[in-house]
Parts: C-alpha cells; sequence; structure tokens
C-alpha cells in the first residue's frame, strides 16, 4: 500500500485513498495467541476498518472466533482477508478457514502455486507470495514468500476498487474480485488457486458493467463462495452476459478474437495475449451480438 515514486510500490500506490490502522495481535517475534488477535481485530473494527487483512494462521477452530468474524462480516460490513497457510498440505489454517474470511494461496512469477501454499477447500483466491520485495525498517529491503506475501495483495486491491465504487458492499467487493480473478490451475474454482489470480483491472471493470445493485448469495467460503461464477449473472437491461475461458500457445501474437453485431458490427474484440497463458473474460454485451471469431494469423490454429 502506499508509494512514493522510489523503490517498489504497492497494487494501491495512493495514498489519499486509504487510511491505515494496525492492530497488534502478535508479538514482535510472531508469536500469540487467538485471544490476543480478535482482541486486534476488534480494534480494527472499532477504528472503522472497512477491510482486515491478516498475515497469520494456525490453530483449530472455535464457535467464538467464528461468531466474532460472522459478526464482523454479515453486521459490520467488513471484508476479512487472511492467509491460507504456509505447511504445503491439505490442512485448514485459521482465521482464513472460516467462511467468512477470504482465504488467500500464494504463486510466484510464473503463475503457479507456491509449494508451501496450503491447499483446501476453503481456498478462494490466489495473488504473488514468492520473492515478493518489500521494505523494512532502517530503509531496508527484504525478498520474503510466504501466503503472508499474498494476503495483502488481495487486501491492496480490494481497497483501490472499494474506493472506485464506496456503494458496494463487502460482499460485492468480494463477489467481484473472485468472479473477475484470472482462472490458474485446473478449469474453474479449485483447492489450489481457488478461483484463480486476483486482477484489478478485471474486478474495476466487473463492477463498472453491473454497479453495486447486484444480490449475493449465502456466505459459504472457498469455491462455493462465488454466486455469479456458477451461473449466468444478470446483465443491465437487454445485454446478454458473455464469457471466453482462452489458453494461448507459444505464439500469442497470432490469436485474435471478436465478436460481432449484424446491426453494429464488431461489439467487442482481444488481440495481444501473453503465450502459454490461461485466460477468462466476463463481459456484458448487446443482445444482437450473436457472431464469434478467433483466428490465428498463421493459420496453424493454437497448437504448440
Amino acid at each position: 500500500m502506499g508509494g512514493n515514486d522510489k523503490g517498489v510500490t504497492s497494487v494501491n500506490p495512493d495514498p489519499t485513498k486509504f487510511s491505515f490502522y494496525i492492530g497488534k495481535g502478535l508479538t514482535d517475534s510472531g508469536s500469540g495467541s487467538s485471544s490476543g488477535v480478535m482482541e486486534a481485530v476488534q480494534k480494527c473494527v472499532d477504528a472503522q476498518a472497512n477491510i482486515i487483512s491478516m498475515s497469520l494462521g494456525g490453530g483449530a477452530p472455535t464457535n467464538a472466533e467464528l461468531e466474532q468474524y460472522r459478526e464482523h462480516y454479515e453486521d459490520d460490513g467488513v471484508l476479512i482477508i487472511a492467509a491460507a497457510g504456509n505447511g504445503g498440505n491439505s490442512g485448514y489454517s485459521y482465521p482464513a478457514s472460516y467462511k467468512y474470511v477470504m482465504s488467500v494461496a500464494a504463486v510466484d512469477s510464473n503463475k503457479n502455486k507456491a509449494g508451501f501454499s496450503q491447499f483446501n477447500d476453503q481456498v478462494e483466491i490466489a495473488a504473488p507470495g514468492v520473492s515478493v520485495k518489500s521494505t523494512l525498517p532502517g530503509n531496508a529491503y527484504a525478498s520474503w514468500s510466504g501466503t503472508s506475501m499474498a494476503t495483502p495483495h488481495v487486501a491492496g486491491v480490494a481497497a483501490l476498487v472499494w474506493s472506485h465504487f464506496p456503494d458496494c458492499s463487502n460482499k460485492q467487493i468480494r463477489e467481484a474480485l473472485i468472479a473477475s480473478a484470472e482462472d490458474l490451475g485446473a478449469g474453474g474454482c479449485d483447492n489450489e488457486y481457488g478461483f484463480g489470480l486476483v486482477d484489478a483491472k478485471a474486478a474495476y471493470d466487473y463492477l463498472s458493467n453491473r454497479g453495486c445493485g447486484f444480490s449475493v448469495g449465502e456466505t459459504l467460503g472457498g469455491c462455493d463462495q462465488c454466486t455469479e461464477c456458477t451461473s449466468t449473472p444478470a446483465c443491465p437491461g437487454n445485454e446478454k452476459y458473455f464469457k471466453l475461458s482462452l489458453e494461448t500457445d507459444n505464439y500469442p501474437h497470432e490469436t485474435s478474437w471478436k465478436v460481432t453485431s449484424p446491426t453494429s458490427g464488431d461489439v467487442l474484440s482481444r488481440s495481444g495475449y501473453e503465450d502459454s497463458t490461461t485466460y477468462t473474460e466476463r463481459h456484458c454485451i448487446q443482445s444482437d451480438a450473436c457472431t464469434f471469431e478467433i483466428s490465428d494469423s498463421y493459420g496453424d490454429g493454437i497448437c504448440c
């Protein structure tokens, strides 16, 4: 968060669009108790935080914690985001695995799941978490890895998007982030990446098309969370929903596509992809746009 045009920057570089409140739930060595964490969370809520980012986790779930997170999410309107864990196994880490919390996995620069990133059916979204460069006290820099690095990426994107759509609720921001995420791994939501890599521009476009008037279903967490990822979302007026999933080959500059209408010609088009990458795009388009054409300029298709 923040940026001063020196050194590293962030996913949300404009300091006029956010303010920080730091609730200290752990000791300087990184240890602590669940009660200490919950006290810090409560202080953030009392300070009127919209988003709480927690690069911590462990332990076992308790009904008391679950109820407190439910109150903050459902009643206080706070979006809560936490690290999935660094055990490299399918274990559940808390608070990330509570359904009222977004669980964040870590990926490397090639968009592959980090070996340490925990995977389970509560993982909801992924973000960069390997060799992430940031600042340290004493005007120093360091590159660290962990789902603790991935979590503030998601929180920063959430804050950035929410600053452009202040009338949206925490549930709608959560929905926008996961519905617009870049699908990674197995098609659709999976235990390793959740709905995919967080994408600030795609989330912005998602809400630009829909506004803040759409409804969000029951809070379930993980791959069951997204209302509009498994069903066709409502588009304004007579527009219809268009979704494209595309995996490029080693020559992506050859690939382009377009959607056309008999009355308006080209209504949507795209080219300029990166190689060996899976893209998922969602758009609302005019109702008579009924022809989809994909082309390979070399003539051998998407093959190699």
